[in-house]
């Protein structure tokens, strides 16, 4: 009986061993799979954060004009530091660097309405904004419209490719980041206040890492106005390395969707345009030579040294007749006699009383759109009373002292390309990336008789034309 035990007793101790190995085994595997499942849920949750903090970016960009109205496609400012009057989560406006600098700190989510973003790590979402595009009080551009280019470009950690921002038109305007998990060296502090959601530490190197490669920063910025700041994100899903910032871009394109999907652009251009016609036309209305002096100013030249600036638009005596459509007057003041500096910042808005603030602040944000064209029997050198003998038609009709003409936006389908200084070259000097068709034929404009264009928007033709007639009415033609 002995002998027949211990083969019992050895093949029990084998069963139990491989029991055990199978139990370990299997306890590896759901640990594994635990694991994997939890990180697609992190992954997940971090990606559904940056698309919501996107579109609510998005949205505030939408309803600029209605918060402050003439104004269009602006983006809040960061929240950036704890102190003072501005309470975690809103956008710190007033105090948002200079003019042009391009500004990182958190997500203003109570001044987007948002409840508060944190990423798969639970940190609160960090945002980048171009100094370009930046709702920051003074620090405002001059000039934010469609064509307005972004200042930021994004690398891929994994490889150093440039994944957006090759073309001026194509850098992101701002970005979202998810910073994840805190590396080595990394001080991270959990708030222990109940009103405060958000780490207090707003030191972006404890959040956002730095690629020893390319050498670049996410954490760092440049303070220099009109410079391209450059960051870097990891595309792939893993995270086990020494950067994990995940990033979500907004474009100069998406932008641009917003306002081409408002039903009200086209009303609201057709306003502006009148209400800028209207300006003009009572420029010579104030004449000194009375009401036979009907003279009007000389245009702006077409390339500018910043395109931003209301005080670039100044006219001048080149022999051309057409141009940018001028603001400072002074040449042409010189000419004919009058008193008023500036047509549009100067404009009564008694005599004009569609000119209102909500118009001068849409003509500055627009004001790289306009054109203008003075007949040869209007313009200053002019002789006095002044009649038709030289001027221009609409259509093959028509005796218009002046045209007004607005470029709508970008025409893919004619690879228009409106670039400027100071960051990038000047395109935006060449008629053909704004004008189309009949207009861009008879331009430049020397004198004579000429003929102008106007039909309805094409995938080849989208300007608008603002007629001033030879007895200074004005009228979209």
């Amino acid at each position: 009986m002995a002998r027949s035990v211990a083969p019992r007793q050895g093949g029990a101790a084998l069963l139990m061993m491989m029991l055990a190995v199978l139990l370990a085994t299997s306890a590896l595997l759901v640990a594994r799979i635990s694991s994997g499942a939890f990180k697609i849920r992190k992954a997940q949750h971090t990606q559904a954060s940056l698309s919501a903090a996107r579109d609510a970016l998005l949205a505030y960009a939408a309803t600029t004009v209605e918060r402050t109205p003439g104004n269009m496609l602006q983006l809040p400012c960061p929240d950036i530091d704890d102190t003072g009057a501005t309470i975690e989560g809103v956008a710190h406006t007033a105090n948002c660097a200079a003019p042009g600098v391009t500004v990182i700190g958190r997500l203003p989510w109570r001044t987007l309405g948002l409840n508060v973003p944190t990423d798969g790590a639970k940190e609160c979402l960090w945002y980048v904004v171009s100094g370009s595009h930046k709702a920051g009080s003074s620090a405002t551009s001059s000039m934010i419209n469609p064509d307005s280019n972004g200042q930021l470009q994004l690398y891929a950690l994994e490889d150093g490719m440039l994944l957006e921002g090759a073309l001026p038109r194509e850098r992101p305007v701002a970005l979202v980041i998810a910073a994840m998990d805190a590396h080595p060296g990394q001080q991270r502090v959990a708030t222990t206040d109940p009103l405060q959601h958000c780490d207090s530490n707003f030191n972006a190197a404890n959040f956002l890492e730095a690629d020893s490669i390319t050498g670049i920063s996410n954490a760092t910025l440049s303070s220099t106005p009109d410079s391209i700041d450059q960051l870097i994100a990891r595309v792939g899903s893993s995270d086990e390395f020494s950067h994990n910032d995940r990033i979500a871009s907004i474009s100069r394109s998406d932008l641009a969707r917003l306002v081409d999907g408002r039903q009200d652009y086209t009303s609201r251009i057709g306003d502006l345009g009148n209400a800028v016609a209207a300006c003009v036309a009572d420029y010579a209305k104030n004449n000194v030579g009375g009401s036979n002096d009907r003279r009007l100013p000389w245009p702006s030249p077409l390339s500018l040294s910043d395109y931003r600036l209301d005080g670039a638009y100044a006219d001048a005596d080149f022999g051309v007749l057409s141009g940018r459509l001028p603001d400072n007057v002074a040449q042409s003041n010189a000419a004919i006699g009058n008193t008023i500096s500036q047509i549009l910042n100067d404009c009564d808005s008694t005599a004009v009383p569609q000119w209102t603030a909500t118009m001068l602040a849409s003509w500055r944000n627009w004001k790289d759109h306009f054109f203008y064209v003075v007949a040869e029997s209007f313009e200053p050198n002019s002789a006095v009373p002044n009649s038709c003998s030289n001027c221009l038609a609409v259509n093959g009709s028509g005796q218009y002292a002046a045209l007004i003409i607005f470029s709508g936006s970008r025409l893919r389908s004619l690879s228009q390309v409106r670039d400027a200084p100071p960051i990038d070259v000047d395109t935006k000097g060449a008629l053909d990336n704004y004008l189309e068709g009949g207009n861009l034929a008879a331009l430049p404009y020397i004198g004579g008789a000429a003929n102008f264009e106007s039909m309805p928007s094409t995938s080849i033709f989208n300007d608008r034309l603002f007629c001033i007639d030879e007895s200074l009415n004005n009228f979209e033609c």
